[in-house]
């Protein structure tokens, strides 16, 4: 019978093991489903259905992750690190400072990662980068209050699902099998993975990104804190790029 860390390695063993499978399917649905993965669509759809297929790939990728906990005989709070989540307001507040202080961040590394790209692949265009930028601009609402709600909307779902899966589970069960170095960078590469519908050059801040807030969850121990972190820094940016995109139309 297996007993401390033996036990707690091969929880984990089946805890990332469940991960791939799943993450395999959730892609696979993703391009299939989702106009921005697949770039298939007749007409530009509206921000809500784009809202509402990226719920639903959600659920593809969330609940089967839940039932194979409950298969293996794992605990739900263990696995998903959600015992790690504590609304106080130091986690609360220094969230938001991390956040702020991440997107400060990405925008110099995004410069650079702009400057490099022109500079070395001046011949480089990306069709799918365009059609991406093209579908989620045309899919936003005219109206400015509805596009500031449902961008924060979001924002909020990203933070919250995105950080229980890529932090809370698969970083939590990852550090259980290797150093803390390599955990975080390999589920950095995944969350990468993830992001790259929109573009090889654009996926890599997602991976600096989340490599970032996988060394912050490591550090700190509170998934509130990141989850956070990634609502503040995305809710600012995306409100900052769709208006920036929205004048640049006008």
């Amino acid at each position: 019978m297996l007993t401390g860390d033996s036990l707690d390695t091969w929880m984990g063993a089946q805890a990332v093991f469940a991960f791939l499978v799943v993450y395999f399917v959730f892609l696979l649905f993703a391009y299939w489903a989702d106009p921005r993965f697949s770039l298939k669509y007749k007409r530009i759809p509206s921000f809500y259905y784009l809202f509402c297929i990226s719920l639903l790939g959600t659920a593809v990728l969330l609940l089967p992750l839940v039932f194979l906990t409950f298969f293996f005989g794992g605990s739900i709070t263990t696995t998903f690190s959600i015992e790690d989540i504590s609304l106080t307001w130091y986690d609360i507040l220094l969230g938001l400072l991390i956040g702020v202080a991440l997107l400060l961040l990405l925008v110099i590394l995004q410069a650079l990662i702009s400057v490099l790209r022109h500079k070395f692949f001046t011949n480089y265009k990306s069709r799918r980068e365009q059609e991406v930028q093209k579908l989620i601009l045309g899919s936003l609402p005219s109206s400015r209050a509805k596009m500031l709600t449902m961008l924060s909307v979001t924002s909020v779902k990203a933070a919250i699902f995105e950080e229980l899966t890529f932090r809370g589970y698969l970083l939590g069960n990852l550090l259980l099998l290797f150093s803390p170095a390599l955990a975080i960078f390999v589920q950095g590469v995944f969350f990468f993975v993830g992001h790259l519908y929109q573009g090889i050059f654009n996926a890599i801040t997602p991976l600096i990104y989340g490599i970032m807030l996988g060394l912050i969850f490591f550090l700190t121990s509170s998934l509130t804190i990141v989850m956070v972190a990634h609502f503040s820094g995305d809710v600012i940016a995306l409100i900052i790029q769709a208006m920036t995109m929205k004048k640049d139309k006008t």
